[in-house]
């Protein structure tokens, strides 16, 4: 299980998924909503049991805004005093895995998003890539005919979860991203509706409540405050007032909640962590002697990065990486993240253990690692996750329930 790693790498966290994870909180909730039951455990605590009775169940999902992230920027909010309990996410604790988490009811072993950036063997022999499966498109090789929709039906292999709930489901993304392979993937024939801005998405989302007479599920991506925050770090200005404009938005919808008989959860995907330029690793060229040992780039997450190393050097590369990066990393033979479950319960995709590689670098305190490709231009994130601090595995879970006079 996930937690023999956390003694094996003493200060990690790892997943939950015997009842304390989002894959147990989407089990917990499709069996409420009358959706399949996923194969997993629910939630340890029957804190969704009855949900159903009321006529609309909201699911807000607040990219970045882990439990650390709660509790910095609004211990007075309106979203703090309705935080009913904690969560882990999923490793590795970033949106490829946990989103397709949600969107699915399935493990990232089973659905094999593992990272921004994912190794794939194409059918075809002899075709590897680096694909990032969100925007579909290909990192490595740097020419690559291979269109977006090509990706997706060779990356999306679990079925959406929410057309098979018991009631009327609908979809709300921003709209650069509703219409992408990923989100029509996961959408299925439910309603989507595309937004403008934060203000756009509730008021969107108000409008449903109001006018929608069946019972209904909705489900609402709020990707700004991630974003926000891979640009300026957790504690900016920028992204205080941003949380506050989420608050108030949360607080506002939560008058119509009450008309409408409208159940409230809320929480995120993952947390996210500072990663200063000064703890950061360009392997490519601070580490030339490892990165000469890869067969492909890097990928995964700069936090949880997997290396596909050449044939019969796994164990050179894993002496010569505790040697040259033990202080800001733990190297870790990928087959025990495999052994013990890190990438959760269920079916297991073919492809997975090709795709975390032959060793892992679990970055420790602030660290990231990266390599740049010719094509690319070196890019600093000041905020990060992926990785196993608790900063980064912990979500809050928030219900609000109707109140009636």
């Amino acid at each position: 299980m996930p937690s023999s790693l956390s003694m094996l790498f003493p200060g990690s966290h790892w997943p939950d998924y015997q009842g304390g994870s989002l894959l147990n909180l989407m089990a917990s909730l499709s069996r409420e909503l009358g959706g399949p039951h996923t194969g997993h455990a629910g939630l340890h605590q029957p804190w969704l049991s009855g949900i159903t009775r009321h006529q609309h169940v909201v699911l807000i999902l607040i990219d970045g805004l882990g439990e650390q992230q709660l509790h910095t920027l609004g211990p007075d909010s309106m979203l703090y005093r309705h935080q009913l309990t904690t969560l882990s996410s999923v490793f590795p604790a970033t949106t490829a895995a946990a989103i397709t988490t949600l969107l699915t009811g399935h493990s990232p072993a089973s659905h094999g998003l593992i990272g921004w950036h994912l190794y794939c063997q194409a059918r075809e022999a002899g075709q590897e890539s680096i694909v990032a499966p969100l925007p579909m498109s290909v990192r490595h090789p740097a020419v690559s005919t291979r269109t977006p929709e090509q990706l997706a039906r060779q990356l999306l292999v679990c079925p959406p979860l929410l057309p098979q709930l018991g009631r009327k489901a609908e979809i709300l993304q921003p709209h650069y991203i509703a219409d992408s392979p990923y989100s029509l993937h996961h959408a299925g024939n439910i309603k989507r509706t595309a937004y403008r801005d934060v203000e756009d998405a509730f008021a969107q989302l108000a409008t449903s409540l109001q006018q929608d007479q069946a019972p209904g599920f909705h489900y609402l991506y709020l990707p700004q405050l991630d974003s926000l925050m891979h640009r300026q770090g957790c504690h900016s200005r920028s992204v205080q007032a941003l949380f506050t404009q989420l608050d108030a938005a949360f607080t506002q919808l939560a008058d119509i909640a009450d008309q409408t008989d409208s159940a409230i959860l809320l929480t995120a995907d993952h947390g996210f962590i500072d990663t200063p330029r000064a703890r950061q690793i360009s392997l490519d060229e601070d580490f030339p002697a490892l990165y000469a040992m890869l067969t492909q780039p890097l990928s995964g997450e700069r936090r949880a990065v997997f290396c596909h190393v050449k044939p019969g050097l796994r164990d050179a590369f894993i002496s010569l990486a505790r040697q040259q990066l033990g202080h800001a990393c733990w190297v870790v033979d990928s087959r025990q993240l495999l052994e013990a479950g890190a990438f959760g319960p269920g079916n297991i995709h073919p492809q997975l253990a090709s795709r975390c590689g032959d060793v892992t670098l679990l970055a420790q305190d602030d660290w990231s690692i990266r390599d740049t490709l010719p094509q690319e231009k070196p890019l600093h994130l000041p905020g990060q996750h992926g990785g196993v601090s608790a900063a980064e595995m912990y979500v809050p879970l928030i219900l609000r329930l109707p109140q009636k006079e």
